[in-house]
């Protein structure tokens, strides 16, 4: 009971929604005017902290781990203004969060003189210096410059105060998540909330995506030395888990309640269509595809282990944790005739992707059934031929496929060793003993099980360990909404986002259903086939991987391997800070914009 679960049964009233109308009074709160007279109404204010709208979790169509079929990002084509609905509603709910954790931390003498327990105004003023560490943060983040308030403004002050420089708003979150470490404890007897080791998780994650590393360090290492949380024994249990010591922050799916986070709530597109979902439509990039090393620890353009025929070999175990494996035309089971479908088996049918297999293997009953998997049956089977594994066991299959009791870790242990390593490394004061104690911690239990030593890492120069690090958190991290924050601090987001997303090639009108007959089909379909049978499929040859872990696959466009899904765009002058919207600056003159918008 060390964690903060953020429970569903409190929010019956919420769904899992950036549009929940905030501007009501919510049942959980009711009017201020009239609120706080009780120890009720105080805890259910408290409670109404603890929801995705005040605690917000990035899109996962924004990272460059996972490819959308039918829609791109505004954070990826350029298309983001001051009017963008997640933006204004982002900034709204954050305010509207500081406003209540203030009005809140003002009626603590108020709860006084009802009685309320010092231990308990304690935990509430706890809880609501969380949620002001954690809103000013991110505020800076998004926005530099934010209105900074600490005491509770009238309306007329909202209206006319101006922005404050990000240095005082990042001094202001490092002051809150300092209280609210001093003021929570450590665990809770039967109930999960805010607790010190949260405030100091966050409060690393904040520093660094501000770049501020000394913070960062001290913040993440203060944590580790709770002694309170470890790593899951296993990678893949890690994330279908009922419960697990490495959640520090998260949010657990209830079926009775419909409350869905993640994977969960957007099941059909990330399970197979023989499963019953739509195959893909939100996939894994090719780009992490390639980022995950071999098991010698070396990138694929580096190690002599790499089979650009068989991608799924001799890589480091968490590809076949994330990504659904399949064997391709080259596996070593195929071409030595010992191919047993039953390993392939995934959500009860085989998975192949394979444009030449018309059928594939039913567990239940043994049986050989079409296989709408392919684009051998199916056109808009997965686009780029895989889909994620991440978060997904057999409870996706049950209650009608509407969701699953998975849990969405918003901050996990691991994440907080590799922090620390990271604001080491860039404060060039990384030694071996830091990277056992961290990044060679969260690569052992990547192998945990396999029977395969894990490559250790050791020192190196601090660009050398920089490479590595970037790259763990790219796979280590991948699909759990991470990667665009990690792109816009790295500054890396105007090369990527600059680059276009891929698919493979298509297979055209009259091509879907294939019969062995060339002539029968387009070219393009011939194409994909003879890509498959050259081992091609879906990543063919052996990209370069440059200094950040990111692939470059322009190459197998110009080789016909795959095709430009959809063209992005990033203004390196302009998209780093988002725009302050426009419907606040339209009542307040004093607010001004931020650069190139």
């Amino acid at each position: 009971m060390k964690k903060i679960l953020l429970i569903t049964s409190i929010l019956m009233a919420f769904t899992f929604s950036a549009c929940v109308d905030l501007n009501l009074n919510p049942l959980s709160e009711g009017s201020s005017e009239n609120w706080y007279t009780t120890k009720q109404e105080i805890e259910m204010s408290v409670n109404d902290f603890y929801r995705t709208a005040f605690f917000t979790i990035d899109d996962m169509t924004w990272g460059d781990d996972v490819v959308a079929r039918n829609t791109t990002s505004v954070v990826q084509n350029g298309t983001m203004t001051a009017e963008t609905g997640t933006v204004a509603t982002r900034w709204e709910n954050y305010y509207k969060g500081i406003a209540r954790a203030l009005r809140l931390l003002n009626n603590m003498e108020n709860a006084r003189s009802l009685g309320v327990s010092e231990a308990d105004i304690k935990q509430y003023e706890g809880e609501a210096n969380f949620y002001l560490g954690y809103a000013y943060g991110m505020l800076a983040f998004h926005w530099g410059d934010v209105i900074l308030d600490k005491v509770g403004m009238t309306l007329d002050e909202a209206y006319s105060i101006g922005r404050s420089p990000k240095a005082d708003v990042l001094a202001y979150s490092y002051e809150c998540f300092d209280k609210a470490a001093e003021r929570l404890p450590t665990s809770y007897p039967g109930v999960q909330r805010a607790t010190k080791g949260a405030a100091l998780a966050f409060k690393a994650r904040i520093a660094l995506r501000n770049g501020d590393y000394q913070t960062a360090a001290t913040a993440a290492k203060a944590c580790m030395d709770l002694g309170v949380y470890k790593l899951h024994n296993n990678y893949r249990n890690l994330f279908t888990a009922s419960w697990s010591d490495e959640w520090i922050f998260f949010y657990r799916g209830d079926v009775t309640l419909r409350s869905y986070y993640w994977a969960a709530a957007d099941v059909h597109n990330c399970i197979t269509r023989l499963a019953g979902g739509w195959g893909g439509q939100k996939a894994p990039s090719y780009e992490l595809v390639c980022a995950y090393p071999c098991i010698d620890g070396k990138p694929i353009d580096e190690s002599p282990l790499y089979n650009p025929k068989d991608f799924f070999e001799n890589r480091d175990p968490r590809l076949a944790m994330t990504i659904v494996p399949f064997a391709t035309a080259h596996n070593k089971s195929v071409l030595d005739g010992t191919y047993d479908p039953k390993n392939y088996v995934w959500l009860g049918y085989e998975y192949s992707p394979s444009p030449k297999r018309t059928t594939v293997y039913r567990a239940s009953d043994g049986a050989q059934v079409s296989n709408t998997d392919s684009k051998a049956r199916a056109e808009h089977a997965a686009y780029n031929g895989l889909v994620f594994k991440k978060f997904i066991d057999e409870s996706f299959l049950e209650n009608g496929r509407n969701g699953a009791p998975t849990t969405y870790p918003v901050l996990r242990y691991g994440d907080v060793l590799l922090m620390y390593a990271e604001a080491m490394i860039e404060l060039d004061k990384c030694t071996q003993e830091i990277l056992d104690a961290t990044l060679n911690k969260v690569r052992e239990r990547a192998y945990a099980g396999t029977g395969i030593e894990y490559p250790r890492v050791t020192m190196g120069s601090q660009s050398e360990l920089r490479t590595i690090l970037r790259t763990e958190r790219f796979i280590e991290l991948a699909w759990e909404g991470h990667r665009y924050a990690d792109l816009i601090r790295w500054r890396l987001a105007e090369k990527v986002y600059n680059n276009p997303s891929y698919f493979l090639r298509r297979a055209w009108s009259g091509s879907a259903s294939w019969d062995g007959n060339e002539t029968k089909v387009s070219e393009e379909y011939r194409q994909l086939i003879r890509n498959w049978e050259e081992g091609s499929y879906p990543i063919g040859g052996v990209p370069e991987i440059d200094e950040n872990g990111i692939a470059d696959l322009g190459y197998m466009v110009e080789k016909g391997y795959i095709v430009k899904a959809s063209e992005r765009k990033f203004d390196a002058k302009r998209d780093y800070l988002w725009p302050v919207p426009d419907a606040d600056r339209l009542i307040n003159e004093n607010l001004d914009q931020n650069p190139n918008w």
